[in-house]
């Protein structure tokens, strides 16, 4: 405690002397030049004599004591949102993890209803394919048989013919 009231100490007799220099560097600088020791203006900060730490940038910070409750509640609030955090992270991969395999289950359904309904048009077609082999088939075979009954006919008139038309008949 007695160190960071002279450290305010020490502040503030140093903020009175740079703002002496300040005030007083525009005389100087008429009667002596620009002195270099004015060119720039430091401010000395309590917190950077306080150090934290191994490393010489961790500087403390003036926290009164009304403000600790206040900060262990946020600390606790902000824990406990991380904790939600983490929760709702989970949740939301298993959601789509569910959601990839709804998705993997309603794609090969489809696919297999796809599939069904192509297998049965595939059969229509080779049904119907074979019903009209089969008109094809009959149809020849009746074509077949009128010109071998024509050829038969033909043959049985010029046989008769040439049966009769000698005298042996």
């Amino acid at each position: 405690m007695m160190a960071l009231v002279r450290d305010r100490r020490a502040h503030y007799i140093m903020s009175i002397v740079i703002t002496w220099v300040h005030c007083f560097s525009f005389s100087l600088r008429g009667t002596f030049g620009t002195p270099h020791f004015i060119s720039f203006v430091f401010r000395l900060n309590i917190s950077d004599d306080l150090k934290i730490g191994f490393f010489s940038t961790d500087h403390a910070t003036q926290t009164d004591s009304s403000e600790i409750l206040s900060v262990k509640e946020l600390s606790s609030s902000t824990q406990k949102l991380a904790q939600m955090m983490k929760s709702l992270q989970v949740d939301f991969g298993f959601l789509k993890q569910l959601l990839q395999l709804k998705f993997e289950d309603r794609l090969k359904e489809e696919s297999l209803r796809l599939f069904n309904i192509l297998h049965d048009r595939i059969l229509e077609i080779e049904k119907h394919y074979q019903q009209n082999e089969d008109k094809m088939r009959k149809s020849f075979n009746q074509q077949l048989a009128d010109a071998i009954a024509v050829i038969k006919g033909m043959y049985q008139v010029s046989f008769c013919f040439w049966c009769y038309g000698c005298g042996q008949g």
